[in-house]
């Protein structure tokens, strides 16, 4: 990329905490005039700081001079008018570009990514580094913005959506790949790319240390001959047979706060990384005791009249949703879904959902609930699945419909949709709506 100090002007797409934090790096270290790109003005722009509506970006690049554009991950890589304005000689960039460009060399970068459980992975492991007394710090897709985080540390754990890996042209050290199921094909224009752009990350440097799951099909169809990969989840490494954490022969337990053999398998990712950079697996194990988990994901928000209220509102795809079903194999459960219609395939949540018998009942929710129906109309639960545009009311009347001992469960299964304004909304009104019942 051009050095910073030789652009005439830089644009902020995106407006948001990565955004601001792009601006301020920016402006430190440029004396471009400076835009801010968004979907509407924001209200506290700084001064100095032009906007630039969406649809106008062209025109005023064509007269800016030499442009650098610092987009947003939520701006989509394949927008017309961010093609528009490369054609137009803008050069393009991303708040993560712009930090490995200019960090510390000192820093080791250890990338998480996958469709789902990087966020569990990526908390798993800062914990366990602290806990090793490694001066670490969580950032990317969670945690701070990572061009904001100190020059001091040692280690930055990255957690990369596909939304930063489409565009980023720096290797992490080190990277944890998950899991590449489907997802996010409104952003990337489709299912095959939203693949190819996360499966970028494994790609971007063969000296990278990789470490992936030998249970995904796909990885292991893409990358079963990458050097310098270590494959967890199986019986000569890391792996977690019935959500009990075992390093080849030897079993060392469960993780307390986190249930299910799903985020007993993150676990493994994480022990995996932490072996490869020499350090005590057991001891970083024994430090999950104290691991609290995360807000949103399979956290118990209320309990009333032996009822658990579990929000889980972090999953957004059918995949995950059946995850979470399988962490509670003994409970009654009603589930609650529904969010932004993504157009996905529900096909697996229903075949998931066959012979499933501990469902009593499933309340579906805007955007996309009458679709979830659609999808659930010819398996064994659409006697017990409604529809319920008012949030409040879901949550009653999933409750409504467990014996003592169960469990409504907030796992939507989609994202979560123009009525919820803040990451965590949702989140947040299961919680209010779970304790206004009693």
């Amino acid at each position: 990329m051009t050095p910073l100090s030789e652009f005439d002007a830089v644009f902020i797409w995106g407006f948001g905490k990565e955004g601001r934090a792009a601006l301020n790096h920016v402006r430190t270290r440029s004396e471009a005039a400076l835009y801010v790109i968004d979907a509407k003005e924001p209200s506290d722009l700084p001064d100095g700081v032009e906007y630039v509506a969406q649809d106008d970006l062209a025109q005023v690049i064509e007269k800016a001079g030499q442009s650098l554009i610092v987009k947003s991950p939520g701006v989509s890589l394949y927008d017309a008018r961010l093609a528009e304005a490369m054609d137009l000689g803008a050069e393009l960039t991303s708040q993560t570009n712009l930090w490995f460009a200019s960090k510390p060399a000192h820093q080791t970068v250890i990338g998480v990514t996958g469709t789902k459980g990087k966020s569990t992975t990526s908390s798993l492991l800062h914990h366990m580094l602290k806990a090793l007394d490694v001066n670490a710090v969580l950032a990317g897709n969670i945690g701070e913005p990572v061009i904001d985080t100190s020059e001091d540390a040692e280690i930055v754990v990255l957690e990369l959506s596909s939304y930063q890996i489409a565009d980023l042209v720096h290797a992490p050290d080190w990277f944890i790949f998950l899991n590449l199921l489907n997802d996010h094909a409104p952003w990337h224009r489709g299912v095959e790319q939203y693949r190819r752009d996360k499966a970028r990350l494994a790609m971007l440097d063969p000296n990278a240390r990789g470490v992936m799951s030998a249970r995904d099909s796909r990885l292991n169809a893409l990358f079963v001959h990458r050097p310098n990969t270590v494959w967890y989840d199986q019986s000569e490494g890391f792996h977690a047979p019935d959500g009990v954490i075992h390093h080849g022969a030897e079993a060392w337990g469960r993780i307390p706060a986190l249930p299910g053999a799903h985020n007993a398998a993150n676990a493994c990712a994480a022990l995996a990384v932490i072996e490869g950079l020499g350090l005590s697996a057991y001891e970083a194990f024994e430090s999950l005791s104290s691991f609290k988990g995360l807000a949103h994901r399979l956290e118990t928000v209320h309990t009333l009249n032996g009822v658990d209220f579990i929000d889980d509102t972090l999953c957004t795809t059918p995949q995950s949703c059946l995850l979470a079903l399988a962490a509670f194999p003994d409970r009654p459960i009603s589930l609650i879904l529904g969010g932004e219609d993504r157009e996905q395939d529900y096909a697996p949540l229903a075949e998931g959902l066959r012979d499933e018998t501990r469902i009593k009942a499933i309340v579906t929710i805007p955007e996309n609930g009458p679709a979830i129906i659609e999808a659930l109309k010819s398996g064994p639960h659409a006697d017990i699945t409604t529809y319920e545009p008012d949030f409040e009311l879901a949550v009653k009347r999933a409750y409504e419909a467990l014996p003592d001992g169960g469990i409504v469960m907030m796992s939507p299964a989609a994202p979560r949709g123009a009525a919820f304004t803040y990451f965590g909304a949702r989140g947040d009104a299961f919680t209010q709506a779970a304790k206004k019942l009693g």
